[in-house]
């Protein structure tokens, strides 16, 4: 998965092809509409609002620079005294994205700056760190329980072609990740494990010094991502909208992702000084931003079809079976 995605030269991410809207693979609520930018600045203004800092952004995984260009167009014209004073930093290892990312955002070159996580590390910061479907793409590893003990999936060859076996975990942080999680696994279950999130993690505790982490991703709790109704995981594959079954198809060319276990995300996050102070679902969260009073006071007084786009695009964010049904946001917070 780390190299399917991330490889320098082949890695999915690291091509130019577009990967996000209809042209691409899929969508993401950014791409919706620009509401769900501006609802994220009034929420990052309402977190600083007691603050006396000027108030530093840092996006992990920007994809093509549209939510920042919504959020930054969004505090300009509704948070001036925050803007004035507003630094915006973009963490982005894709080449390709970075480019995507500088065409978008030229407007705003005296407000954004790239930077890599290990170099905030070094100088850590006062800021709102957030990502919007950044958590899912980190890679995982797949485990099942059979026979009284958890077998790992890896990837083998079978002459020209790659093949997939159990053998034993690769580390014992698999298995104190289980335990850790209270959750007993079945006789066949398989799960999917993201160490990657946990070293994340504690790459941004040491790159925070106070401040906030939102996290913006499908997913959901231990408890339910490990229900009975998920024996088979949540990995999975997308390529121009469509599932793909396997994760050995197309290779670079689709996107391979799995459900964030949210309670991951909390438990290991108080481990690194990060207090969980909310945690809903998406589109309880845009409501309570103010969701509905945009799409009352949306100006659709010349009732032209692209006013009818708006409308219902905004309402896509949180109508049952919308993009926000399967989203959930976690706000954590850490103190020094």
């Amino acid at each position: 998965m780390q190299a399917a995605l991330y490889d320098p030269e082949l890695g999915y991410y690291n091509t130019e092809r577009l990967k996000i809207g209809a042209r691409g693979d899929y969508y993401t609520s950014s791409n919706v509409h620009p509401a769900f930018g501006a609802l994220l600045g009034r929420a990052f203004a309402e977190l600083w609002a007691d603050s006396t800092f000027p108030l530093t952004i840092v996006e992990f995984g920007p994809g093509t620079g549209q939510l920042a260009a919504d959020v930054l167009s969004a505090m300009r014209d509704e948070q001036p005294a925050i803007f004035d004073r507003l630094t915006y930093v973009l963490i982005e290892a894709s080449p390709a994205m970075q480019n995507r990312q500088r065409e978008k955002l030229a407007i705003f070159e005296h407000r954004v700056r790239w930077c890599d996580l290990k170099a905030l590390e070094l100088i850590p910061v006062i800021a709102i760190a957030f990502s919007n479907e950044f958590v899912d793409a980190l890679p995982v590893h797949c485990v099942r329980y059979r026979s009284s003990r958890v077998e790992e999936l890896y990837v083998g060859s079978n002459g020209s072609r790659l093949t997939l076996f159990w053998s034993k975990p690769s580390t014992g942080r698999l298995l104190s990740y289980v335990e850790r999680m209270g959750v007993g696994l079945r006789e066949g279950q398989l799960i999917e494990i993201n160490l990657d999130m946990i070293d994340w993690m504690a790459q941004v505790t040491r790159a925070l010094q106070k401040g906030f982490l939102i996290t913006i991703d499908y997913g959901d709790t231990a408890s339910h991502l490990y229900a009975r109704d998920r024996e088979l995981g949540t990995l999975r594959s997308f390529h121009g909208h469509q599932l793909i079954d396997s994760p050995l198809e197309r290779i670079g060319e689709q996107d391979i992702t799995a459900s964030v276990n949210f309670t991951a995300l909390i438990e290991y996050g108080r481990d690194l000084g990060f207090e969980a102070l909310s945690y809903e679902r998406q589109t309880a969260f845009l409501i309570r931003m103010g969701l509905i009073e945009r799409i009352v006071d949306l100006d659709t007084s010349a009732n032209t079809p692209g006013d009818l786009k708006h409308r219902l695009a905004m309402k896509n964010l949180f109508v049952p079976g919308g993009l926000g049904d399967n989203f959930r946001v976690l706000i954590q917070r850490k103190t020094g």
